[in-house]
Parts: structure tokens; C-alpha cells; sequence
């Protein structure tokens, strides 16, 4: 059914998205000092939906030239989900710097060149996006309302800390939260991982 392909792809995409990260950081920031926010929640949530476009509709290229890779891509990302679910319990101690970043003199040629560069030199957006969500597409029928569920979780999770960064920032700069996040994201990663292999 295209509804549960959808929540599959918003729960998904929401795993992998909420991590801290320079440009997570950055949009918190930016946030917090009410300085071109709207440009930068869309502009993040859109280059994070041309990267799911792009790693769907390439994973589905691929399997058009040969269909008995939708297999291999289906293990391949399932083993890769799992791995990425162990890596994050088992670096769960090692607390990440949660220093605020703070940039001075800003304007909006600056912002958006920031932007592009902790968005598009950052490997693990494609890692995220194109590689994973891409591959994990491939598990779905209606890959058309994976890919959307996918793009809302990434259009929800950047305006809700954009705009309500002064609320959330509490508990986004807490080690104890984080904690709590990585624990229960890598969990779900693990299970999804294990559920795309065998079934």
C-alpha cells in the first residue's frame, strides 16, 4: 500500500537525517540568531530531496539494465543499514563536540556558500541519501511515495529546528539527549537492516 511505503520512507529518512553535524549545527545557529532562515532550512531541504531523486531514480536505472541486481541492492543496503545502526550504539559514548558554531559578518552570498559547502562536500549527504535511501528504495512497490515520505522527514526535520531552534536548542546541545537519540536511531537502523535482508 503507497500510505505505508510513504510512513516506511518518512521513519527512514528521519533515522538517517537527525544526526548532529556541521550543517544541522549551522541551521540551529541560524536559527538561534533569526539571520536568513527560511533561505537556509530550503535550501538544505531541497538539495536533501534532489539527492533522494537522484539515488532513486538511479538505483531504479540500474536495475532496468539488469533486474536481478534489485537483490543485491536490496542485501547490500540492508547490511549496510545494520552496519551503520552498530557503528552508531557502539560510538554512543564517544560525546561529540556539541560546540555552537559561530560565524561573524554574515550575509546571504556568505550563507549560501557555507551552505553548498557543508551541504554538497560533505560525503556522507551522499552516503545518506543517494547510496542508502536510494538502495533501500528498492525494497518498495510505490517508490515514488517512499521517496516523498523521505522528503517531507527532511523538509520537517530542517524547519522544525530552524524555526524552533530556541526552544529545541536545550536539548539538541545535551550529551544526554543525544545519547537517548543515537541509541534509539541505531536500534531502528539495525532492525530495518535485518528486516531487508531476510524478508
Amino acid at each position: 500500500m503507497f500510505l505505508i511505503d510513504l510512513i516506511q520512507g518518512f521513519i527512514i529518512s528521519s533515522t538517517l537525517i537527525i544526526a548532529i553535524g556541521p550543517q544541522n549545527l549551522y541551521v540551529i545557529n541560524q536559527g538561534l540568531k533569526k539571520k536568513f532562515v527560511f533561505t537556509v532550512v530550503l535550501f538544505c531541504s531541497l538539495s536533501d530531496s534532489i539527492l533522494i531523486i537522484v539515488g532513486i531514480n538511479l538505483s531504479n536505472i540500474i536495475i532496468n539494465i539488469n533486474p536481478y541486481t534489485v537483490s543485491i541492492f536490496k542485501i547490500l543496503g540492508g547490511m549496510w543499514l545494520s552496519f551503520y545502526g552498530i557503528i552508531k550504539i557502539i560510538k554512543i559514548n564517544y560525546f561529540k563536540d556539541l560546540n555552537k558554531i559561530d560565524i561573524q559578518n554574515e550575509n546571504f552570498k556568505k550563507i549560501l556558500f557555507t551552505l553548498f559547502l557543508i551541504t554538497y562536500a560533505n560525503p556522507h549527504v551522499y552516503l545518506d541519501t543517494v547510496i542508502l535511501i536510494g538502495s533501500i528504495s528498492t525494497n518498495f512497490e510505490h517508490k515514488l511515495f517512499f521517496g516523498l515520505g523521505a522528503i517531507i522527514a527532511s523538509f520537517i526535520f530542517f524547519f522544525s529546528i530552524g524555526y524552533l531552534s530556541k526552544y529545541l536548542s536545550v536539548y539538541i546541545y545535551s550529551k544526554k539527549t543525544w545519547f537517548l537519540i543515537d541509541l534509539i536511531i541505531g536500534i531502528l537502523m539495525i532492525f530495518y537492516g535485518i528486516y531487508f535482508i531476510f524478508f
